[in-house]
């Protein structure tokens, strides 16, 4: 839409040469005439022609680096949310987490809070959150992508803050619960399933 609404002026540009052209052929008889108002229309259609293939180039070149840093953002971000699944996977007694989840039912009195589970969760939390912030000023990510990680950020704050602060374990379940849920929404918001099986059957 930005290409489109910078490329009027361009247009409008093209077509008023085409009209001075039509206009000097059918209503001019003077030579002289006609050839300075040729020499105008060839400028008017010269010119913003030039401009018009230089920024259309230029919208496809950034739109192109635009995909591959979306890809590649979008699956930095999926490695630190597995790291954060196979540690919340420890914390709460399962043996594997398959992607999408199916229901987990937590039983908060059997929660495994151990610091060395928490602390690398605290790390891939400061990742995503740096990695947010920074994918936000360039506006690499879709707004619902940006919305689902700026959630999971949160739940994972409330996660340490109540392990550190008040310890409960029945609130500590409830927000992991969250957590799981929108994770899995995320990597149903990013196609993980598909792209995860077109990765393992390239063929």
């Amino acid at each position: 839409m930005h290409f489109v609404l910078k490329s009027i002026p361009y247009v409008l540009s093209i077509a008023g040469g085409v009209i001075v052209f039509d206009l000097s052929k059918d209503y001019l008889h003077d030579p002289n005439w006609i050839d300075l108002m040729n020499n105008v229309a060839a400028s008017l259609l010269a010119i913003p022609l030039v401009f018009l293939f230089y920024d259309y180039s230029n919208f496809l070149i950034t739109r192109r680096m635009h995909k591959h840093q979306h890809i590649a953002v979008i699956s930095v971000l999926d490695g630190y949310l597995l790291k954060i699944l196979s540690e919340m996977k420890n914390i709460i007694g399962l043996k594997h987490i398959e992607v999408p989840m199916q229901d987990i039912n937590l039983n908060y009195k059997k929660l495994n809070l151990d610091e060395k589970y928490l602390r690398a969760i605290r790390t891939q939390l400061n990742n995503l959150e740096d990695l947010l912030y920074k994918s936000d000023k360039i506006e690499v990510l879709d707004p619902q992508h940006t919305q689902i990680l700026s959630f999971i950020a949160q739940e994972l704050n409330q996660i340490m803050n109540e392990c550190k602060y008040h310890n409960s374990p029945k609130e500590i379940a409830r927000y992991i619960e969250t957590t799981l849920s929108m994770i899995d929404d995320w990597f149903y918001a990013t196609g993980y399933t598909t792209r995860k099986k077109k990765t393992h059957h390239p063929n």
